[in-house]
């Protein structure tokens, strides 16, 4: 049973997340396959470079810029579960940051993801180089972290750093999903003490995989003008959708099919997600909630579209504000029943 103390301040906080929302705060989604190294599974304790209120600052000033709302949440968590969360943000970051340039060097950007693979390599042996990293390095010492899903992400985003980016099948997208967005979840879940982590674990990574993948619906025109289709080819040429109309944003039934097949696929795991909340303590449960309801309000405009997500003008697929003060109302109560 909540007391009406609880429910005051669980409001309070859902008042506070839903104004974000409607400030432009959004939800972020996270992103040639390396064999890993034989280093140990877990860092080990070693004495590194000072983490102060510089790279705390700066890493408040990343959050600040790209995810507002994650900022917001970052203060509702214990201080140094916090300070360990912003500093897996700032890492994860700056690694999508190498492969979302617009017009860069594929092979320019591979140079960058060999770098970034030898500066975690540095910092998982306690050497970091600067002092995002040496927050990194702190958080990893405090928290049992295993090193895969780092190394699984800068696959994914290896994968993205070539010209013409395309998906063979859907399985492959979503392992790619997995990569780039579900081993953000897998990086979290040790500071936030699941009840039982081998279904937070599931659970984690299906809602990172349900958001890259509406991601890409949502960003299919953007993609476009970069080359990249992330619909999976074998789809596409069973409804006999050629590249050069998704690349021109000529929408079409056969294309239309492909996003509906994807968009369903990203409903069922947003709905396992969900199923798994409750392995999280604290507020953990609602803010998963008020993510898988924010996203599936981009599914009901995706259906409300007809499942056409390209636009001539190149923009996103959008939800109103409207929708996500609706969504975070209907994520506070499925989770107060």
């Amino acid at each position: 049973m909540i007391t009406l103390v609880r429910v005051e301040g669980w409001i309070f906080l859902l008042l506070q997340t839903v104004l974000l929302v409607l400030l432009g705060g959004a939800v972020p989604s996270f992103a040639f396959r390396a064999p890993l190294s034989l280093m140990p599974r877990y860092i080990h304790t070693r004495p590194v470079m000072r983490c102060d209120a510089v790279s705390s600052g700066a890493i408040t000033e990343l959050m600040q810029e790209h995810d507002p709302i994650l900022l917001f949440a970052s203060k509702l968590l214990p201080s140094d579960t916090a300070v360990d969360a912003s500093a897996l943000y700032a890492w994860c970051r700056r690694l999508d940051e190498i492969c979302d340039q617009p017009g860069a060097d594929p092979l320019e950007t591979q140079e960058k993801l060999v770098d970034w693979q030898y500066r975690f390599d540095q910092l998982w042996g306690g050497t970091p180089t600067d002092e995002m990293d040496a927050a990194l390095v702190h958080c990893l010492q405090r928290n049992s972290i295993p090193r895969k899903p780092f190394c699984d992400m800068i696959c994914g985003m290896q994968s993205d750093a070539v010209d013409g980016r395309r998906v063979g099948t859907m399985e492959e997208l979503e392992e790619y999903a997995y990569q780039v967005a579900g081993t953000v979840g897998l990086m979290l879940l040790p500071l936030l003490n699941a009840k039982n982590m081998k279904d937070a674990e599931y659970s984690a990574i299906c809602l990172g995989k349900a958001i890259q993948l509406i991601n890409i619906l949502r960003d299919a025109s953007p993609d476009a003008a970069l080359g990249r289709i992330y619909l999976p080819q074998d789809l596409l040429q069973a409804q006999k959708v050629q590249n050069e109309d998704v690349l021109a944003l000529k929408s079409s039934h056969g294309y239309r099919n492909v996003v509906k097949s994807v968009s369903n696929r990203a409903w069922e795991l947003l709905q396992q997600a969900e199923e798994g909340r409750t392995t999280l303590p604290g507020l953990g449960p609602l803010f998963v909630q008020v993510i898988v309801e924010l996203y599936r309000g981009y599914l009901d405009e995706l259906e409300r579209r007809g499942y056409d997500n390209l636009t001539i003008e190149g923009e996103r697929v959008k939800i109103g504000t409207s929708r996500k003060l609706m969504a975070s109302i209907i994520a506070l109560k499925k989770v107060m029943l």
